[in-house]
């Protein structure tokens, strides 16, 4: 089989930073560690035909379908953003890298940020992404992972395949709450414990906050954990002086 697409013009997006290819970027107000990417299907309608040579008096009637409905689902382990048009099928494409999608009517919104947010006029002494392998550590003061001496603030421990924990180190702490972006102040009050979080707990989207082992308070924001074994972690974290 062989899908045919046929043309359809995507309208740009109101406030838009920038749109290319049905993907328009918008900017969170006062927030310039935050954008929300809303994502069209890039066509209202597919064609789908039989391309085998059929014998002598044979035909097929090409299937044509509008779209129908728009889905979030994970293949190879992951994110994919799936377009479906009926019996003509369906296309798909990989989520932005680090973000997190949600299908919004017949387009999807997705958000990529790091952890900042609330407490905007403290300074801040280090913020980023940090890609963290299944069994090296973190180091939330400068973004740094692989260590293994007094400046790491977390390991990530796989105890199984499917049992992963983050395991404070050298003094350092947790606080996972209610999983929202308390920012700075929200941080600085929060409960913070030793004790290591399954992430089970913290699933993709999810704020965890931080004491790290120099004092200083943090915030992180789970943004990704790839499929197969090891495993990755993504996180977008803010630390502040």
């Amino acid at each position: 089989m062989r899908i045919h697409c046929l043309p359809i013009s995507v309208a740009g997006a109101v406030l838009a930073v920038g749109t290319l290819a049905g993907v328009s970027v918008t900017l969170a107000p006062g927030a310039a560690n935050a954008a929300t990417v809303r994502i069209d299907c890039p066509r209202n309608q597919i064609r789908r035909e039989v391309v085998t040579r059929l014998p002598s008096g044979w035909w097929q009637t090409p299937i044509v379908n509008s779209l129908t409905d728009v889905r979030v689902t994970s293949i190879g382990g992951r994110t994919a953003l799936q377009c479906i048009y009926g019996p003509a099928g369906r296309i798909q494409r990989h989520a932005p890298e680090g973000a997190t999608c949600r299908a919004s009517g017949k387009r999807f919104i997705c958000e990529t940020r790091t952890a900042g947010g609330g407490g905007g006029s403290s300074p801040t002494f280090s913020t980023g992404r940090i890609d963290i392998r299944q069994t090296y550590t973190a180091d939330l003061d400068r973004g740094a992972t692989g260590g293994s001496g007094g400046d790491v603030d977390f390991w990530f421990q796989a105890e199984t395949r499917d049992l992963l924990y983050l395991v404070p180190r050298n003094g350092a702490k947790l606080g996972v709450g209610n999983r929202s972006n308390r920012g700075r102040d929200g941080c600085s009050r929060a409960r913070l414990s030793s004790n290591r979080v399954s992430l089970r707990d913290v699933p993709v989207g999810s704020y965890v906050c931080a004491k790290t082992n120099e004092g200083r308070v943090s915030q992180f924001r789970v943004n990704r954990l790839s499929g197969g074994s090891p495993k990755t972690l993504s996180i977008g974290y803010t630390t502040w002086r």
